[in-house]
């Protein structure tokens, strides 16, 4: 396979990460919403877990780290979505988890970043303080939200990392077993809340199809950029999913009703730009 469709497939699997979390900021509920989408997260990871072996001991510790980790992802993105706007919100979180994990990889494993990474550490600073700055304050509760949204990503994808690097080339039961448990909370904080499956699903079809369609877009979209990472290197594919910031951005401001302005593009770019250059720089 040539290099150019699987390039194309990681660009369009940015826009899916970027899209579904469009839905969920425009969702009038929120945790409803993210309980939908790990229904069809939850369906995976069961499929997965029948089809393949147990992950080894070792790495049992870090699933259920990592479990909790994406849970705690869960409830700070809803707080961050539910007091800031999509398009400071999406580019913050996603950039500052690159900015920790090249941090996490110099204070854990003595790598000495290169002047590329450098260079992207501090445009990432320079695009965060502009999206977070509100003249010379920080922008409301948004900020803290976003960032605490940031730590927790940076967090289960160094958990992950460790955990697929120990499970002795069973990396996909090692996921299908963290999803499993990060999924079943979500679903059942909201069966209970709702009073069961029908009280789950009792709710206007259009947004059912919606709530459920954003969890398939999600696994979709992970799909894709495993199957990319089969042809390409690891820091390419990564550079590229960054796109999602700029894609949040753009749909912030098509079907949110967000203003977009220089400087939120410009800081934006910063970011985008900033984590291309620590993926290509490690």
């Amino acid at each position: 396979m040539t290099t150019t469709p699987i390039v194309l497939l990681v660009l369009l699997s940015a826009l899916m990460h970027a899209t579904w979390n469009a839905f969920l900021h425009a969702s009038p509920d929120r945790l409803w919403q993210v309980g939908m989408m790990a229904v069809p997260q939850l369906l995976a990871a069961v499929t997965g877990i029948a089809l393949l072996p147990l992950p080894p001991a070792q790495v049992w510790p870090l699933v259920l780290l990592s479990a909790c980790a994406q849970v705690a992802y869960t409830a700070a993105l809803i707080r961050a979505y539910r007091v800031g706007e999509f398009g400071q919100i999406y580019p913050i979180a996603r950039g500052i988890s690159p900015l920790l994990i090249s941090g996490a990889a110099l204070l854990i494993a003595g790598e000495s970043p290169r002047w590329l990474a450098v260079i992207g550490i501090a445009c990432i600073c320079a695009g965060i303080l502009s999206l977070a700055l509100r003249g010379r304050h920080l922008s409301g509760d948004s900020v803290p939200a976003a960032l605490l949204t940031g730590v927790f990503i940076a967090a289960y994808t160094i958990v992950d990392g460790f955990g697929v690097r120990m499970s002795n080339g069973n990396g996909f039961a090692y996921l299908a077993w963290a999803y499993l448990f990060a999924s079943v909370p979500l679903v059942g904080a909201v069966w209970r809340w709702r009073g069961g499956w029908r009280g789950m699903f009792c709710a206007p079809p259009r947004r059912v199809v919606e709530a459920l369609g954003a969890g398939v877009v999600a696994q979709c979209a992970y799909g894709m950029v495993v199957l990319a990472l089969q042809y390409l290197p690891m820091g390419v594919v990564s550079a590229l999913r960054e796109s999602s910031a700029i894609f949040a951005v753009l749909l912030g401001w098509l079907f949110l009703r967000e203003k977009l302005n220089a400087r939120r593009l410009v800081a934006c770019s910063l970011v985008v730009g900033g984590a291309v250059l620590i993926k290509l720089g490690a």
